[in-house]
């Protein structure tokens, strides 16, 4: 990865037939964690970066500016056989959010496809299914936050414009995380930091499909060199819980976590007054293994992991 020739899992390399621009893959969002993800595992041989300002994240790195509206332009797109878009919101009002993960997207698709771009891979979310436990293709969409409405209303936008000479792929993603950037795996280890004790529920232990940073990379990368059009999903096929949480925490930092079990009433009643609380330490959250692309491939969950907690206590 990012020795400017990337080969891909060899899983998924079906050609989309007829017209193709150049073998170029359009990075849109390049400067987040994600994108910069994806021009590690693209390379500077195939990768451009594009943001809205002048620089690439990455030197190496071909750069093209977006728009005011934030379409990339056009003498960048006619060199591209794809693009993906890993710019987006989580956070802000309506207004923002419409414009990050709807109108945003929207652009990049009409002007993709009016310059003959193959396929347009969209980074999508778990969002947009609300609180299902159990994911699979037709789990029904039921967004509980205006994040995930966004994203659900940006998903439809840009598949209406798919058709035979332009595929469109929302890729749907669990939580992802790195060492570097932990997100909502900071307060939990905090917490097993400090009281040395982590809470589940009676009888319904949490598990919860994730994925890293690099391995969604991997995962998009593979998306734009296919002619798949709709919804996919995927997720690291290893899932988190908490005896894998607390034992790597014992062999990478010597701490020893207890699993508590909090009966159950009262973890419902957690997830009741607290529900984002109880979502994050009760709820469960697993992609079907026959909805995952990746399928059986690993994609560095525990790795990653342990490199999180090394940093932590190591630093």
């Amino acid at each position: 990865m990012g020795d400017g020739h990337w080969r891909g899992s060899g899983r998924c390399r079906r050609e989309r037939r007829g017209p193709m621009n150049s073998g170029s893959i359009l990075v849109v969002g390049a400067n987040g964690e994600l994108g910069r993800a994806l021009l590690h595992e693209l390379g500077p041989g195939i990768a451009i970066a594009a943001t809205r300002n002048g620089e690439s994240p990455l030197p190496g790195f071909e750069h093209a500016r977006l728009g005011v509206d934030g379409a990339p332009p056009p003498n960048a797109l006619e060199r591209c056989r794809a693009v993906i878009n890993a710019a987006g919101s989580v956070n802000g009002d309506n207004a923002a959010l419409d414009a990050a993960n709807i109108r945003l997207p929207l652009a990049i698709a009409r002007a993709a496809k009016a310059a003959g771009v193959a396929k347009m891979v969209q980074v999508s979310s778990f969002a947009i299914l609300g609180t299902a436990d159990h994911i699979d293709d037709r789990t029904p969409e039921r967004p509980i936050s205006a994040y995930g409405r966004s994203k659900a209303e940006g998903d439809r936008e840009i598949q209406a414009l798919a058709g035979d000479a332009f595929a469109v792929e929302s890729l749907r993603l669990p939580f992802m995380f790195s060492a570097t950037k932990p997100g909502l795996l900071s307060p939990l280890l905090a917490l097993a930091t400090r009281a040395r004790v982590l809470p589940m529920a009676s009888g319904t232990p949490l598990r919860r499909s994730m994925l890293t940073y690099a391995g969604a990379a991997q995962q998009l990368a593979d998306c734009a060199v296919t002619g798949h059009s709709g919804k996919s999903f995927a997720a690291d096929p290893l899932l988190f819980d908490y005896p894998l949480f607390t034992s790597i925490l014992a062999d990478e930092a010597g701490v020893k976590v207890r699993l508590l079990a909090i009966p159950q009433a009262i973890a419902s009643g957690i997830d009741r007054l607290l529900p984002s609380v109880g979502r994050r330490l009760f709820r469960s959250s697993v992609l079907d293994p026959h909805a995952n692309r990746a399928h059986g491939q690993q994609l560095g969950l525990e790795n990653e992991l342990r490199q999180l907690v090394r940093a932590r206590y190591y630093k």
